[in-house]
């Protein structure tokens, strides 16, 4: 009994004292002054991924831009007629003397004698060798001056050139198509043009309206 209560008394006592085998426990601090709270540390950027393209592709190439094509504007050109030539003899045997004279020589009727001096009918005055239209009847006048006149001819069918016979200087008349002399021009005409186209009747037919070339009357 006696040497029961000795050992739990022992050990209590070692308890009490400690022992190598166990440390004491550590004493609690004094209270200081409290402690700034540490910063917190920054998250480091996140650097944004860059996707490599582990299997790259040649781009396309850029298609070249062909050039428009454009059709050339070409502007419409008058055609000439085509000339007439004729030999001398031929002509002779076409024409009368007095036409022949006039269209082929370059001569003049007398003054008031031709037949289309005061013809005003409604038609067309054509070239007498040829057939081409060279007035209208209503471009016709009455100037006064012995021969019929009109004060513009017909587009593309008459062609002038300077004459320096008789001691005077004129500008001729001739027909286009077979160069048969028709007359002279002169700046004297009424409006809206204020030419005197001055023709020889023996140099021209005339067709009335409403006939076709060739009905000449």
């Amino acid at each position: 009994m006696k040497n029961a209560v000795f050992t739990v008394a022992l050990a209590v006592a070692l308890a009490g004292c400690g022992s190598g085998e166990h440390s004491p426990a550590p004493a609690a601090p004094e209270p200081g002054p409290p402690r700034a709270a540490a910063p917190a540390k920054a998250e480091p950027s996140r650097q944004p991924v860059h996707h490599v393209n582990i299997n790259p592709q040649p781009e396309p190439a850029a298609k070249a831009v062909q050039p428009i094509q454009h059709e050339p504007i070409m502007k419409p050109t008058k055609v000439a007629p085509a000339k007439i030539v004729k030999t001398e003899a031929e002509w002779r045997a076409t024409l009368t003397p007095e036409e022949y004279r006039i269209l082929r020589q370059k001569g003049t009727e007398r003054a008031f004698t031709g037949k289309y001096d005061h013809h005003f009918k409604d038609g067309t005055y054509v070239c007498k060798a040829c057939g081409t239209p060279l007035f209208l009847s209503e471009t016709k006048y009455n100037s006064g001056c012995g021969w019929p006149a009109f004060y513009k001819s017909i587009d593309n069918t008459v062609d002038v050139m300077r004459d320096a016979s008789l001691g005077m200087v004129r500008i001729e008349i001739t027909c286009k198509k077979c160069n048969g002399h028709l007359g002279h021009i002169f700046d004297d005409g009424p409006n809206p043009t204020g030419l005197r186209y001055c023709v020889n009747s023996a140099s021209m037919d005339f067709i009335p309206a409403g006939k076709k070339p060739g009905a000449a009357k």
